[in-house]
């Protein structure tokens, strides 16, 4: 019995830590049925917009911001704010509209996965606001902290 116990610790152990980490690999072909009458169902989020928490948070001098964008947004900016809700920034993730210096086809690699370097070393230490504006609308925002 000993030896069970043993080998099954260890497996439960994987299997709670696959059970977590399989949403945040992007799998997405989660599977439901039932025994009498089927139903099934895939969840998907292709189509979603994802903006992750920055990294590290608090930072000192940078930190990394993530998000994720579908194909059919046609314009995407990161906002910046002060604890006062003072915009201190804006920044351009993709504008099929075109780019100021002119090269508007290299704003399709925008698309999908994308990260934005945060240098904070101008800002004083406490609470930022950043925002992912799509297409217009505010679709998230996050706390970021500045420390020393």
């Amino acid at each position: 019995m000993q030896i069970l116990r043993s080998e099954f610790v260890p497996f439960v152990a994987l299997l709670a830590v696959a059970t977590i980490a399989a949403p945040a690999l992007g799998q997405t072909q989660d599977h439901v049925s039932c025994d009498a009458s089927s139903t099934s169902v895939r969840l998907s989020n292709t189509e979603n917009t994802i903006l992750n928490q920055n990294s590290p948070n608090p930072f000192v001098h940078e930190t990394t911001i993530s998000y994720k964008l579908p194909d059919k947004v046609k314009k995407a900016q990161m906002m910046f704010y002060d604890a006062q809700g003072k915009l201190i920034r804006s920044v351009d993730v993709i504008s099929r509209d075109g780019r100021p210096d002119g090269r508007g086809d290299e704003d399709a690699q925008c698309i999908g996965l994308g990260r934005v370097a945060v240098f904070g070393d101008d800002l004083s230490d406490g609470s930022y606001t950043y925002a992912l504006v799509v297409d217009g609308r505010t679709v998230d925002s996050k706390r970021m902290i500045k420390s020393r």
